[in-house]
């Protein structure tokens, strides 16, 4: 039987992002990529700019796997995406997930400590982009995929940034909070994340700047791998 790893997208991210992370998982756990609107396989669709919007449009896409376990994975803007879908699937009265792993991602209600980039001029933003290391220098080099890219992660920033926080009580969930030692997440942000969920949540620390996960997917499914070893599907 196989158990649903529900990944959901960092700015400018795609149902792509994660397919470094597929080899190291075990085989009973298969991934599901969520695309937002004005990206990939729905790039003719206007992109969204609010990130309530944001969920709500999630929620749509993940309702049809809930009926059976699985895990919610984000990193970044995906970490802020999951928390707001999870407190929309328990107002629902849907079935939660088994865990919900978060990376590269401070709690949601430090999120009015961000650094405001969606407002920096092109070559500003590229030279952010540069520092949080999220994509390679012959990407950032080429205008005219910059030109395709930019818009898409500068929307996604300006509907992470401008997010408000609000709290919305405590759901089911156990977590796991990964930060990287060089992002500049501190152990009180990273901390948080404890009321979002009844659970206490588990934070660790990994070698790395904002995308240290593109150093250790290996460790991350081995994380995943190790959570739902004690269930039926390992």
């Amino acid at each position: 039987m196989k158990i649903n790893l529900i990944t959901l997208p960092y700015a400018g991210g795609n149902k792509y992002a994660y397919n470094t992370l597929k080899p190291f998982l075990h085989n009973s756990i298969a991934v599901v990529p969520v695309e937002l609107p004005g990206r990939g396989q729905r790039m003719a669709q206007p992109l969204l700019e609010d990130i309530h919007r944001m969920a709500d449009d999630l929620l749509l896409q993940v309702s049809g796997y809930t009926d059976k376990d699985y895990i919610l994975y984000g990193h970044s803007m995906g970490g802020i995406l999951g928390n707001l879908l999870l407190h929309r699937l328990k107002e629902a009265g849907m079935r939660l997930p088994l865990h919900f792993f978060v990376t590269g991602c401070a709690s949601p209600k430090s999120n009015h400590l961000r650094t405001i980039r969606h407002r920096l001029p092109d070559n500003g933003l590229k030279e952010e982009l540069r520092i949080l290391g999220g994509l390679p220098e012959e990407v950032l080099s080429n205008d005219d995929l910059m030109e395709f890219f930019l818009p898409i992660i500068r929307v996604d920033m300006k509907a992470l940034e401008l997010y408000q926080y609000q709290p919305l009580g405590r759901y089911e969930v156990p977590l796991t909070v990964i930060c990287g030692t060089e992002e500049p997440i501190s152990d009180e942000m990273a901390a948080g994340w404890a009321d979002e969920s009844v659970y206490p949540p588990n934070i660790l620390r990994m070698k790395g700047n904002h995308f240290f996960i593109l150093h250790h997917f290996e460790t991350l499914a081995e994380l995943i791998n190790k959570e739902i070893k004690g269930a039926v599907y390992l």
